[in-house]
């Protein structure tokens, strides 16, 4: 266990040290990068825990930094979450925020449990997919 603990914060670290050295991001914050195009390509319509329409964010409201990002997908949000994610796609020019959920093990260790949620929006903060999973 102590093995999996371990790799999980190399994990996180590494994500962590990787987003510091991204460029192109908006208002020069650091955020771990995605590609939209290949999380489309995966989530489907009609695919469970897929939602590819009916959102709230459905007004233009300009997306110019990180937390802007997050409190304007927190409208989508439909879980209990302690816990964000923000990442950016500068080629699409497009956000996702995973809310989560963080607990600690009996050790002390870090786990994920629940459910989670993906918000997908483009810079205008128009929605364009929301992804659920466990």
């Amino acid at each position: 266990m102590k093995k999996y603990s371990l790799l999980i914060m190399a994990f996180i670290l590494s994500v962590s040290l990787m987003a510091c050295n991204q460029q192109n991001e908006p208002a020069n914050q650091s955020l771990a990068s995605f590609s939209y195009e290949e999380d489309v390509a995966i989530y489907k319509d009609g695919d469970p825990g897929v939602n590819p329409n009916a959102f709230v964010n459905i007004d233009t409201y300009p997306i110019d930094n990180q937390n802007a990002a997050v409190e304007r997908a927190k409208n989508e949000c439909t879980i209990e979450y302690n816990a964000t994610s923000e990442y950016y796609d500068s080629n699409a020019d497009m956000w996702r925020i995973d809310f989560l959920t963080i607990t600690h093990n009996e050790d002390g260790t870090l786990a994920t449990s629940g459910e989670c949620q993906s918000v997908y929006m483009n810079s205008d903060g128009i929605t364009q997919l929301i992804v659920y999973g466990e």
